[in-house]
């Protein structure tokens, strides 16, 4: 059964809400059922004093009147008052992205207030990227700041589950600023080393949705999971007037599940969906603008040759592999192999957590030569790369330290490795590689 709900503070709130405060309309955007709804009204909550008008794009009859131009009129109506007259009005759009028909509306609002310090602030949360409605993104270009938020954090999801406030270290960033300092902060997570690393075993198993957290067993998420996809297919995906095979939609979604962490091979890809190669790529254009799918390139810098050229791609939620897959027990998965891609398809989500608290140009690739040399991800964080080889395994191999070394010898911007695995922490100074326990990327 699933217990009462209870509000987590994320990780990422005090960036989010700077930029509720700020003079840019703000975007939030991120996956079905990451929270992001919770969290725009877990703001409004601290100031109940403000105008607050929210609006629902999934309601049928707001679609409808925001497509017919009426927005400034549906805003005035539910806030009693003229906009820019009393005080500022807090409007917040909810699943903004399907109603693209909002973006112009929005922008001359934006730009007739913008310079007064009474009027209009406009909040919007999406489960697709702005990008599935070009319009969206051109018109409001500029003028808008966008951020993204994932399912939990080990950090949030340890701290839920065992209702303790676990301290919250960015151990990646302290290795890069004090690389000294790192062992003293493990140190300090070290007392909650068992809750992480079974909250851990969880994200492999389960991925961290919100409300997949507080349900006991496998039932119920395996209900739940398969009301999340058909949730997604029938609201997200047939809103698409561009998907006209649903099946065969759906059966990208399950193939891409069971190649997570790959090398994509559209090959066979298009032998198992018997589509056209103009659908694949529009269709898996599409998993990845409604944000359940992400593709990794190959990092390419001048002074390293021999690449290969195809993306790495990911379902980004363990969970629903575990659905699709029919595989959700740790022990099977560490006895087929398949355990390496779910610990590779966690810590990716953990980097895109990282990266979405920070400013900045910034990029994940991976790196393979046409040899087999391979880094898993390098991050690509100006004036710094920053390389990450995963391995779920206790040990140390020397073959993985091998070609994280070739990659630092071979890109200068390299001044640091890190090694994520399940053993011990310690820092190889003469290497300048750290080697980084799992549980405390958190």
């Amino acid at each position: 059964m699933q217990k009462n709900h209870v509000y987590v503070n994320r990780d990422i709130e005090v960036r989010v809400f700077r930029s509720f405060e700020g003079s840019f309309v703000s975007a939030l955007l991120g996956p079905r059922r990451v929270g992001k709804s919770t969290l725009v009204k877990a703001y409004m909550k601290r100031y109940p004093e403000y105008r607050w008008v929210f609006f629902n794009m999934d309601i049928l009859k707001d679609r409808q009147r925001c497509a017919d131009g009426e927005l400034q009129t549906m805003i005035q109506e539910r806030a009693l008052c003229l906009i820019g007259i009393e005080e500022t009005i807090w409007v917040v759009v909810d699943e903004a992205q399907k109603c693209p028909e909002l973006f112009e509306q929005i922008k001359i609002l934006y730009d007739q207030f913008k310079e007064q310090t009474i009027g209009i602030k406009f909040i919007l949360t999406g489960s697709g990227s702005l990008s599935l409605h070009k319009l969206s993104a051109e018109t409001l270009a500029g003028r808008i700041e966008i951020l993204y938020l994932r399912e939990f954090s080990l950090h949030e999801l340890a701290s839920l589950q065992h209702g303790i406030a676990i301290p919250k270290i960015s151990i990646i960033d302290l290795a890069l600023e004090d690389p000294k300092a790192v062992a003293a902060a493990v140190n300090k997570l070290s007392p909650y080393k068992a809750i992480l690393d079974k909250t851990l075993h969880t994200c492999l198993s389960w991925g961290g949705l919100p409300e997949m957290a507080t349900m006991n067993t496998e039932e119920d998420k395996l209900i739940y999971l398969g009301n999340y996809l058909q949730t997604y297919l029938e609201k997200d995906v047939r809103a698409i007037e561009e998907i006209s095979q649903l099946n065969v939609y759906q059966k990208l979604i399950e193939v891409v599940a069971a190649q997570t962490g790959s090398i994509r091979d559209d090959k066979k890809l298009l032998e198992s969906l018997g589509c056209s190669r103009e659908t694949l790529k529009k269709y898996r254009g599409y998993l990845i603008a409604t944000l359940v799918y992400q593709e990794i390139y190959p990092f390419i810098d001048s002074s390293i040759k021999r690449l290969t050229k195809s993306p790495k791609g990911y379902l980004v939620n363990n969970g629903l592999i575990s659905y699709l897959t029919g595989i959700s027990d740790i022990g099977i998965l560490e006895s087929n192999g398949l355990i390496g891609h779910r610990f590779e398809n966690w810590f990716l989500q953990a980097l895109n957590i990282w990266l979405d608290d920070t400013v900045g140009q910034q990029r994940i690739d991976y790196w393979r030569t046409s040899g087999g040399v391979e880094v898993d991800f390098v991050v690509d964080r100006k004036p710094c790369v920053i390389p990450f080889e995963v391995t779920v395994g206790r040990q140390i191999n020397n073959k993985k330290i091998k070609h994280l070394k070739m990659f630092m010898q071979e890109e200068k911007r390299a001044s640091q490795g890190f090694y994520i695995y399940n053993g011990p922490y310690k820092y190889d100074q003469e290497i300048n590689i750290h080697f980084l326990p799992a549980w405390c990327i958190c």
